[in-house]
């Protein structure tokens, strides 16, 4: 790893920056780009330095240069880089926007993303096409055993959702154990452009490092074209095979609803939204303690612009049950859809059941629009009126009306654990 070698006229901590400044510096971050052969920037906040921010080109998954600029030179870039990428340096979400480069004979695609969060971030992405995805109608063949995908060689296939197969994976040269996730190429069919999204999203996804979600160590693109990530193999069930077991007491459904809004509270820091919170996508390690990990982001990029009009389940949504109102109408995710679709979870650990039921994918999806919060019922008995208020809220139809931020919602939890471990919950109820 090298250090990228910027003017220190353009690095001066505490000083406003000269207008040539922040041109000189993409302009020379695109010249390494190219000549290195790197596939993606970024530049973000240096984790525990306040004011300074790391600008780092990665290829392959590996960091190829680094370099560390003030806060200042920082900002003015990333704002250089919205302005030539036709990005709004207003917008409250995630924004995304492309262009061309050159530098010498090389040249290529860009697209940038701009994420707020706590602090202003960017990343750029530097197109390299994928091989072409076969022809629709053809199948996709499942992998098999002794496959090599990149430097994995396939073990045994671990299963098989909506979105995807799973397969689990030994890395040929260090011998370790990976899951490989493989995305169904009929879903990527339907957007041309859904790849790049895929792959943006989890890489993002996985800088957050934090210990609620799961850590992601590679990319790559299977024969066919279609997109895998790899990521730590979990010992564990999904929590949906855990709530078909069970009816969770509230002390436990309210330990794993916390460990998911530290994840989700890290992830919206970082300017990234999940946009598919399901039991599907949450890991609950039982020993030495409980461990809950968040997976699969990125799938929510192709998922938020699934055709709403189809009654097929499967591929459409992924799952209906846990979408929220205003991603129905249409409206992209954003933080208080990811607590949405956390409510119902809640609501499914606690009761056995989602709040909404049909088995049309089109009734299913009015139910979250028009209809009342069901009575939570709890075969533990009647369940603590602050835990409900904290379900019924995340799940309220507007998104003004829910939490204002995942970090609020988790300071109520964080009370409601208190008052468990303290009192137990059966002392809440009236007498």
């Amino acid at each position: 790893m090298s250090n990228l070698a910027l003017d220190p006229t353009l690095d001066s901590p505490g000083c406003p920056v000269p207008v040539a400044a922040p041109i000189s510096a993409v302009d020379l971050l695109f010249d390494a780009a190219l000549a290195s052969g790197a596939d993606f920037a970024w530049i973000e906040p240096m984790p525990e330095s306040e004011g300074l921010y790391v600008l780092s080109l990665e290829r392959e998954g590996h960091v190829l240069s680094t370099a560390t600029i003030d806060a200042y030179l920082a900002a003015a870039m990333i704002a250089r880089l919205a302005f030539i990428c036709g990005v709004d340096l207003t917008a409250a979400g995630t924004s995304t926007g492309s262009t061309r480069v050159r530098a010498g004979t090389f040249q290529k695609e860009i697209v940038f993303t701009l994420r707020p969060g706590n602090e202003l971030r960017g990343e750029i992405i530097f197109v390299r096409r994928a091989p072409r995805l076969v022809a629709v109608g053809e199948c996709f063949s499942d992998l098999e055993q002794g496959d090599r995908v990149g430097h994995y060689k396939v073990i045994t296939k671990l299963g098989a959702g909506g979105m995807g197969s799973v397969y689990r994976v030994e890395h040929v040269a260090l011998g370790r154990i990976y899951a490989l996730k493989v995305l169904h190429g009929t879903v990527l069919q339907r957007d041309a452009h859904s790849i790049d999204r895929f792959l943006r999203e989890a890489r993002a996804a996985a800088r957050i490092q934090h210990p609620n979600i799961v850590d992601v160590f590679d990319f790559g693109y299977v024969g066919d074209g279609r997109p895998y990530f790899v990521m730590e193999l979990l010992p564990g069930l999904s929590l949906c095979d855990l709530v078909d077991q069970e009816v969770m007491a509230p002390a436990r459904a309210v330990q794993i609803a916390r460990q998911l809004c530290e994840a989700l509270a890290a992830a919206h820091d970082h300017g990234v939204i999940h946009a598919d919170v399901t039991p599907a996508n949450v890991l609950v390690e039982e020993t030495p303690h409980l461990n809950v990990k968040l997976v699969d982001f990125g799938l929510a990029e192709l998922r938020d612009r699934a055709d709403t009009a189809s009654d097929d389940a499967e591929y459409v949504l992924g799952t209906p049950c846990y979408i929220s109102p205003e991603q129905i109408r249409g409206a992209r995710a954003d933080e208080r859809s990811d607590q949405y679709s956390l409510g119902i979870v809640m609501f499914e650990m606690l009761t056995g059941r989602a709040p909404f039921q049909d088995r049309s994918v089109r009734e299913l999806c009015l139910k979250h629009i028009r209809d009342p919060i069901p009575e939570m019922l709890s075969p533990h008995g009647p369940l603590p009126d602050e835990l409900v208020r904290i379900v019924e809220r995340c799940m309220a139809k507007s998104p003004s009306a829910r939490f204002s931020n995942m970090r609020a919602m988790l300071a109520e939890l964080d009370e409601v654990a208190r008052l468990v471990e303290r009192r137990g919950w059966r002392r809440w109820l009236a007498p």
